[in-house]
């Protein structure tokens, strides 16, 4: 029984990519978001105000980075929270030209690549909101990102609850220390999200 069970998971390794990303260039991201992609909608209100009342928790004064921030929308809503030094970079340039465009006071917003993008300086916290399954090799970006948070700094990290995800969360929580879990249901569409905030 437990070699059929063995072959049936080898099936299912090449039935369910390992992440989204073969299916999401930077023209494919550009074309989303110059189409009008928005997630300022009331069933994206249970996680973004459980990303802020997290990152509110654990800011420690700042900075924090985001990586896939998108057009923005979670640093002009944290604003009204908390005005820490923020960093926020996408893949997309038509979604930075959109985030810069809020001209939103002390958040750098860059256009970079995550598999590639090293800053110099030190995080409170490292936000991936939605965004770490988008590339095959996230352990990696999460390791060469722990080496820029600071001695008492934490990811935040938020996946929209699917087959991907769960094997993304089994390997995440194997490498890091989850330290707090949550999960967030819409009732209109019943999506889900699990929020975890994790120490490497």
């Amino acid at each position: 029984m437990s070699n059929v069970l063995g072959r049936i998971n080898r099936a299912l390794r090449h039935v369910i990519p390992l992440s989204k990303e073969p299916y999401y260039s930077s023209e494919k991201w550009n074309d989303s978001w110059s189409r009008g992609y928005d997630l300022n909608i009331a069933q994206e209100d249970g996680r973004y105000g459980t990303l802020m009342a997290l990152m509110r928790r654990y800011e420690g004064g700042g900075p924090i980075l985001d990586v896939g921030c998108g057009d923005g929308l979670l640093e002009e809503w944290y604003r009204k929270l908390s005005g820490v030094p923020m960093v926020a970079f996408d893949y997309s340039a038509t979604a930075i030209e959109r985030a810069r465009a809020r001209r939103l006071p002390n958040v750098d917003f860059l256009c970079a690549d995550s598999r590639t993008f090293r800053p110099e300086q030190q995080f409170s916290i490292i936000v991936l909101n939605e965004s770490l399954y988008y590339v095959d090799d996230y352990l990696g970006i999460m390791k060469d990102l722990s080496h820029t948070l600071r001695a008492d700094g934490v990811f935040i990290v938020s996946m929209h609850d699917a087959r991907i995800t769960s094997r993304i969360w089994r390997n995440v929580l194997r490498a890091y220390t989850p330290l707090q879990g949550v999960t967030v249901k819409d009732e209109s569409t019943g999506g889900l999200w699990r929020i975890r905030l994790l120490r490497p």
